[in-house]
């Protein structure tokens, strides 16, 4: 049976009475709370209608009523009102977040340091996001009438927020759906997915938010961009310095200026390694076979260590071409091992 629309009014005053205040509830409250129009002899009828369709149960024969399962059932899936979470709340739950990712950014450091230290080399440490990184979720909140921020959640994990204006102040009703409307059109899409003309479908489908709806998916679309490239850390550059190959100042300098610039290690992975490489396999790039002319008296050995689903890093020693890869090899792939079940037992538990 279906109710209607004054029954299902009543029902949901009765819950958001009991909710915030923990007490039963009787026709007199909600009457007196003036929101539904309606004498307090009408709100008593309904709710023992309410009752006898199990929606309401009366702990006491002289209490109010107080809502049942069936009656918390229908409240959160047809009843309540969406709402956003606070900034103070959002900005909680970021710090949180951004305090996992620092800490696992000081042990990559910290890995790369010490490899650099037992090798005497330069080390790279890349964490690199596969083509299949998606939009997992959005989240979109008013903080003022005519500012909004959206937060994108890849998945792979990464969170990012950005403050959009509004052409005027929307309801949160308003932002709801322009939400609902992001988490349809746009979650689980790569960036090659994020289409120009599926922007337009679903802008088309916001009214007056549109703009919002486009502003937000362009953002998606730039974070995904982003997560394609990765982080670079760098350590022991110096160290690059000690060998002999490298004691003509202009050809260290080329070296140098290579590897202090993110984009041709970024480059130097991207065109080496593939979404299918297992972590800890150990490779080489000797010499000419790296296609970046400063690296072609250059070995390098790298391997994979796993950062969970879509996440994958990189961990590269730099040397002369003449380096002792056996060693390096070894040394590598020791501490891949390693740090791949630290990885797992601290960070990536099921």
């Amino acid at each position: 049976m279906s109710l209607s629309d004054r029954k299902r009014r009543i029902l949901k005053a009765i819950i958001d009475e009991y909710i915030e205040n923990a007490e039963p509830v009787g026709s007199k409250i909600i009457a007196a709370r003036g929101r539904l129009d309606v004498s307090p002899a009408t709100i008593r009828n309904e709710m023992s209608e309410l009752e006898e369709l199990g929606y309401l149960e009366q702990p006491h024969i002289s209490a109010g009523r107080v809502p049942s399962t069936a009656g918390y059932r229908l409240y959160v899936n047809e009843l309540m009102q969406p709402q956003q979470i606070s900034v103070s709340e959002a900005e909680a739950i970021n710090r949180a977040l951004g305090s996992r990712m620092r800490e696992l950014e000081k042990m990559l450091r910290e890995f790369g340091r010490l490899v650099s230290q037992l090798t005497n080399y330069t080390t790279y440490t890349l964490t690199t996001h596969a083509s299949s990184e998606k939009v997992k979720k959005f989240d979109v909140f008013l903080i003022e009438p005519r500012t909004a921020i959206a937060v994108v959640v890849t998945s792979s994990g990464i969170l990012k927020n950005k403050r959009i204006k509004l052409g005027y102040p929307p309801s949160e009703n308003e932002i709801f759906i322009a939400t609902r409307i992001l988490n349809m059109y746009f979650t689980e899409k790569t960036l090659d997915e994020i289409s120009l003309s599926l922007i337009k479908r679903a802008a088309s489908e916001a009214g007056e938010l549109a703009s919002l709806i486009v502003d937000v998916a362009e953002f998606a679309g730039e974070v995904l961009d982003e997560t394609r490239e990765g982080d670079v850390y760098l350590d022991g550059i110096s160290r690059i310095l000690n060998h002999p190959e490298y004691r003509d100042p202009e050809k260290a300098q080329e070296l140098l200026s290579y590897l202090t610039d993110k984009q041709g290690i970024i480059r130097h992975a991207q065109e080496h390694f593939s979404d299918d490489v297992l972590p800890g396999q150990i490779r080489y790039s000797i010499g000419t076979e790296n296609n970046d002319l400063p690296l072609k008296d250059a070995g390098i050995v790298y391997g994979t260590y796993d950062l969970g689903k879509n996440l994958q890093g990189v961990i590269g020693i730099v040397g002369p071409r003449r380096m002792d890869y056996a060693k390096v090899a070894a040394n590598l792939n020791y501490f891949i091992t390693g740090f791949n079940k630290l990885l797992k037992d601290s960070f990536f538990t099921e």
